[in-house]
């Protein structure tokens, strides 16, 4: 079925009354065919980034297929990355977790302060935990942010070991972050020996005097990774000039 643009009223049809009838053309086009023609054609069209083919990926976005959609997605960013952030603006909405989970990523490429507040929603709300992953990493560049931190601390108890990961590697690139108090009992206490050797090095540049503890205890660990980065991380934190609370001090705060 072929879509013509017909003047209106005896004259030449605008640039956004063509721009819908050849996006209705192209939506029309896909019908009957299986996903992956689909996802094919989007990569044809990529060989050849003409405003026709862009707008024809850009139109796969309203497709009924998850992969579909992140594909257009995925290939859009290839080509033009501007193009992208304003799809992947809409698809950070979408309604399922695949597809948000590319639109956070690559929203995360050039994180856009209008769009914290969102994201710190996903890192702590979305159902799925790759998209709560994805939207901690975009939001770690903005750690002033109080929706930020707080976003930070709860995926400390995430349930998922990936999720804190990767809170406990930004408590790491940026100190401060996450706070000390949230550290210590993940450094002795997460069931992934991995995630405790990432808490331990977090405590080691925290530069709080607090993060002692903490360390002493998983220099402790079972774990042989985990013992040996709690020493390093020691020395750390020694080096950095961080004086050891005294032994009375450490008693009034437990108290």
């Amino acid at each position: 079925m072929a879509l013509e643009a017909v003047p209106i009223g005896g004259g030449p049809p605008s640039p956004k009354t063509t721009r819908i009838l050849f996006l209705a053309a192209v939506l029309l086009s896909a019908c009957g065919q299986e996903p992956g023609e689909r996802i094919r054609g989007a990569y044809d069209a990529a060989r050849h980034p003409t405003e026709a083919n862009k707008v024809r990926i850009e139109a796969l976005l309203r497709d009924d297929d998850r992969d579909v959609r992140t594909t257009a997605l995925v290939v859009m960013e290839s080509l033009d990355l501007e193009r992208a952030q304003a799809m992947a603006r809409t698809a950070i909405d979408d309604r399922d977790g695949l597809v948000r989970a590319a639109a956070v990523e690559i929203l995360g490429r050039n994180a856009d302060p209008d769009l914290v507040q969102r994201l710190a929603a996903l890192a702590v709300g979305d159902p799925v935990w790759q998209v709560r992953s994805r939207a901690l990493e975009a939001i770690a560049a903005f750690p002033e942010d109080e929706a930020v931190r707080g976003a930070f601390e709860r995926a400390l108890g995430d349930s998922v070991r990936h999720v804190r990961r990767v809170a406990l590697g930004a408590g790491t690139s940026s100190p401060g972050l996450v706070p000390v108090g949230a550290l210590v009992p993940l450094a002795t206490g997460d069931p992934d020996w991995e995630n405790r050797v990432e808490a331990v090095r977090a405590l080691g540049v925290s530069g709080d005097p607090a993060a002692y503890a903490g360390l002493d205890a998983a220099a402790g660990d079972p774990n042989e990774f985990v013992r040996a980065a709690a020493v390093r991380a020691r020395g750390t934190l020694e080096r950095s000039g961080t004086v050891r609370p005294a032994p009375s001090e450490i008693v009034e705060d437990g108290v």
